[in-house]
């Protein structure tokens, strides 16, 4: 298997742009697996995560609850190592219910490609697999197909940008009151805004294009988006 996964691993580091839901798709969240993406993302590729040979990816360098990790996760030949994987699924173990969970191969590969683009930063992991989601056990938390992540010396912002034109079919939701961003892997490409902050019930913009173009999505508070009529999980 590990060998077929290797085969598709240099074209999966260098993912085409996604397919962008336009202003009138349906608002999608982390638990969403059916998004209808109606345009595309027009990016400068200088913008984007360039393509990374994976024989030559760089460790990645992930913090979780204060320790530091560095996890090959390809051999000198480019293919993806199973230990390396068992270190990240231990890493990203529910620290609530200590229960671990398989993290996805592709999300691995996607991290590494951050990684590579961000040499001299560490990631930091602020969620990754969750046994029980707070919101719907259709999290993709719960598959181990998302983490919670910020990049240090990263605004939020950015990141959530980077990553929403550097990939296809993932998942990328910016937090404008929150600390981290979230990316996951899925079938087709979208992206949300959620207006809570930590421990607050998730507030879903209803025109997260619209607020992310505008601006607005910087300058709306928690309590100013739910008098706005977020949509609330």
């Amino acid at each position: 298997m590990f060998a077929c996964l290797a085969a598709l691993t240099l074209t999966l580091l260098a993912a085409p742009v996604a397919p962008m839901p336009g202003p009138d798709a349906p608002l999608e969240d982390d638990a969403t697996l059916d998004a209808e993406p109606t345009a595309t993302l027009d990016v400068a590729p200088g913008n984007r995560i360039a393509p990374v040979d994976p024989a030559r990816a760089r460790p990645l360098r992930l913090l979780r609850r204060g320790k530091l990790h560095e996890i090959a996760l390809f051999d000198p030949d480019g293919r993806l190592r199973h230990d390396a994987l068992a270190e990240l699924r231990a890493l990203m173990t529910d620290p609530n219910s200590g229960v671990d969970h398989p993290t996805h191969w592709r999300l691995a590969t996607l991290l590494a490609a951050v990684a590579h683009h961000f040499p001299d930063a560490t990631i930091e992991v602020v969620s990754g697999y969750r046994h029980v989601s707070r919101h719907t056990d259709r999290s993709n938390h719960t598959r181990g197909r998302a983490v919670d992540m910020r990049v240090e010396g990263v605004g939020n912002r950015r990141l959530f940008e980077l990553l929403r034109a550097s990939f296809a079919d993932i998942g990328v939701g910016y937090y404008p009151n929150g600390t981290f961003v979230h990316l996951d892997v899925r079938d087709r490409a979208t992206i949300w805004v959620d207006y809570s902050g930590a421990n607050e019930t998730p507030c879903y913009s209803r025109t997260a294009h619209a607020d992310l173009a505008s601006g607005v999505a910087e300058r709306t508070s928690y309590a100013e988006a739910i008098a706005r009529g977020c949509r609330r999980a």
